[in-house]
């Protein structure tokens, strides 16, 4: 019994890290805010792409069909992320010439970063895709132990990952400058692939 909750827990976790740890548009912004920022900055972009995949587990687990039913707007969803994901590479590429230490002086509310990841997350077609993929074997296999692990995943990943790149920030000065390159260059790439798709689901 104890071995099967165990068993279901990790299966949990695993399955959480393969929504989290790919790189994509929240990543890319949980790197740019914990690098101009701070740790929390990161860690909270990562909470709010993670209320936006609880949204989702909710409405799968409530009724699969409005989650299928949401592949018909792909497009304009698609679109509306492109956007986002511009707007947000242009913020990090403000940021370029900035002193990396000016982020954790800056007042500006945390809030705003919870409400980027919360945002991107709801504006871009990729957790909705994984949803109606490996979501749809999780709803199925729902349970305590598993529920718990994958939010677990989810959460080691959005804690460790900005710990590590302000650890490494420390360490080579050549960080700040190479996590906000590789921030604007992956959200211009996803931003791209996306008006690509919603073209192509019109045409």
């Amino acid at each position: 019994m104890v071995l099967d909750v165990l068993v279901a827990a990790g299966a949990g976790v695993v399955v959480g890290l393969s929504l989290a740890a790919p790189p994509g548009p929240v990543n890319a912004l949980i790197a740019s805010h914990a690098v101009t920022r701070s740790w929390r900055a990161g860690f909270l972009v990562g909470c709010g792409a993670m209320t936006a995949d609880a949204g989702f587990l909710a409405l799968s687990v409530a009724a699969n069909t409005l989650v299928l039913r949401a592949v018909t707007w792909f497009p304009a969803v698609a679109l509306l992320g492109a956007g986002v994901l511009v707007y947000f590479a242009t913020e990090a590429a403000r940021s370029w010439r900035r002193d990396p230490l000016v982020g954790a002086r800056t007042k500006r509310p945390y809030a705003t970063s919870y409400a980027t990841g919360l945002g991107t997350n709801l504006t871009s077609p990729y957790p909705i895709l994984w949803w109606l993929t490996a979501g749809l074997v999780l709803v199925a296999q729902v349970g305590p132990a598993l529920l718990v692990g994958f939010f677990a995943g989810i959460f080691l990943w959005i804690t460790g990952f900005p710990y590590a790149l302000r650890e490494a920030q420390r360490r080579f000065a050549r960080t700040y400058h190479a996590v906000l390159a590789f921030s604007i260059v992956c959200l211009l790439v996803f931003a791209t692939w996306l008006v690509w798709t919603a073209v192509d689901a019109l045409l």
